[in-house]
């Protein structure tokens, strides 16, 4: 094979066929689909044959918020130290463009895509699924692609429809025995999302599309999340997101130029299941109703800036403060009981006074506290004012955290209570089962705009917020994405 280019490496599909591969017996201890091709293969198919005009009305329209709000995260998440660390390692990739046009001195898309992962989830206020944030590294592998090819707004929401259907199933095929799992990270299935993503926007065929899952598989990152979140030092690694976007954006472009994977990676004892972590594979999951049910649909959106498992916890206490009405900075409560899933009773997430954003992103004492006293979340959630402030800090201390059993809640691992007590005797009570903002009580369209407005507006300004909003809306008629592409930030 002949030298290619990097941007050859990145747009050239090879036609090359795999060898044929004996098929091996499916393991009696977990749920095999009985068919002939292997997962990898029907993803692939999938992947290269969904097109837009298939698509029901209300998952296009569910995809372009899903692209508004990690757009939203994306901007916000320009507002925070980790930004300039991330600038710096994308002017070291720089390239341009195989086409001559006013988009260039871009970086090459795998460490765009790192950057725009790790940013989009940096504020922890990115979208929510059953498990994960699919948005981070499917939107950010769609973005960083696309800066390279000529595509319309329909071919983009193509591969970001596809990006989370295949991120998704993936990740609700993982099951484990115990809730609290030894081996944890979002990361290490998400990275499906950006493949799958890279992979269609860069035209590979059934085949091809599938090497690319396969590639992706055996190079997920580590699931590390029981160390970079709920260790001893929380950490901007997290969930691993950047790694991810970039590992699956260079799956893709790997297949493009012949190179092969695994295609049974997903069957039997020795499938992607074990090594990221699960004790069972519902391989049903994957593959069933793919391209009829559409998984984007159970997407949620977080009003506040902060873990979900704590999303309940803060609107109770934000709400029973102001029925209260009054200030929290006055001392006139003498506690907030909060009752919580069980694992929020525990670090990180009971951790008052966090020293740090990575930290206070899983302090449900500092997101409440946050909270009540009226800080707009996002970026204000974590300078160093709030989280050094004595009298926020005071009021943290006030909190008391009870578990709740779980048993007989609606939704019950993220369902809470607050109840403030004042000191003259009186009390006030809420509880929430289901946080706004969840697929099953979801945000208002409205909202989710003045979230994306908030978020965008200190970086791209109101005039260019709003134009952002009206190309994402009006993706689907768009001859290019590039219009949209040029008013982001980087």
């Amino acid at each position: 094979m002949n030298k290619l280019s990097g941007l050859q490496f990145l747009l050239v599909a090879s036609r090359q066929e795999p060898p044929k591969v004996d098929r091996p017996s499916p393991s009696s201890g977990n749920r095999t689909p009985d068919m002939t091709a292997f997962i990898t293969q029907t993803l692939g198919s999938y992947i290269a044959e969904e097109a837009l005009a298939s698509v029901p009305s209300d998952v296009v329209d569910k995809a372009k918020l899903c692209l508004l709000d990690s757009l939203g995260c994306l901007f916000g998440g320009h507002q925070l130290p980790i930004a300039g660390m991330l600038g710096a390692l994308r002017a070291d990739s720089q390239r341009v463009p195989s086409y001559r046009g006013p988009i260039s001195g871009r970086a090459e898309p795998a460490t765009a895509a790192f950057a725009r992962a790790t940013l989009i989830n940096a504020l922890d206020f990115d979208d929510i699924y059953e498990k994960g944030h699919p948005g981070a590294t499917v939107i950010a592998a769609a973005l960083s692609v696309a800066e390279y090819k000529r595509c319309a707004g329909t071919e983009f929401l193509e591969a970001v429809i596809i990006g989370y259907e295949v991120s998704c199933r993936v990740g609700i095929s993982l099951t484990h025995d115990r809730p609290r799992k030894a081996i944890h990270g979002h990361g290490t299935w998400q990275i499906f999302g950006a493949a799958a993503a890279a992979a269609k926007l860069m035209g590979l065929d059934a085949m091809r599309a599938a090497h690319a899952i396969a590639i992706a598989a055996a190079n997920a990152p580590v699931a590390s999340v029981m160390k970079t979140v709920y260790g001893d030092t929380p950490s901007m690694a997290k969930n691993n997101f950047g790694m991810a976007a970039q590992m699956g954006v260079n799956a893709a472009r790997l297949a493009a130029v012949g190179y092969e994977g695994p295609l049974d990676v997903f069957e039997g004892e020795t499938g992607f299941w074990r090594m990221a972590g699960a004790d069972e594979c519902r391989f049903d999951r994957l593959t069933n109703g793919l391209g009829a049910a559409y998984e984007i649909l159970r997407v949620g959106f977080k009003p506040f800036s902060c873990c979900r498992l704590i999303q309940s916890s803060v609107q109770a206490c934000s709400d029973v403060v102001r029925m209260a009405g009054i200030d929290p900075a006055d001392a006139k409560h003498a506690r907030l009981i909060v009752t919580v899933p069980p694992i929020v009773c525990a670090p990180p997430f009971s951790e008052a006074r966090p020293r740090h954003m990575w930290a206070a992103q899983f302090s449900a004492p500092h997101a409440i506290a946050m909270a009540v006293f009226g800080v707009e979340p996002g970026p204000d959630w974590f300078v160093d004012d709030w989280l050094n402030d004595e009298i926020a800090g005071r009021f943290q201390d006030s909190i008391e955290l009870r578990s709740h059993p779980n048993r007989g809640l609606p939704h019950g691992t993220y369902a809470a209570s607050a109840c403030l007590q004042l000191r003259n005797g009186q009390s006030f009570e809420r509880h929430v089962d289901i946080a706004e903002g969840d697929a099953s009580n979801p945000m208002r369209k409205s909202a989710l705009e003045s979230k994306f407005l908030r978020l965008a507006s200190r970086v791209a300004g109101e005039d260019g917020a709003s134009e952002v909003i009206d190309n994402v809306y009006a993706l689907d008629e768009a001859e290019s994405v590039r219009p949209l592409l040029r008013l982001l930030a980087g």
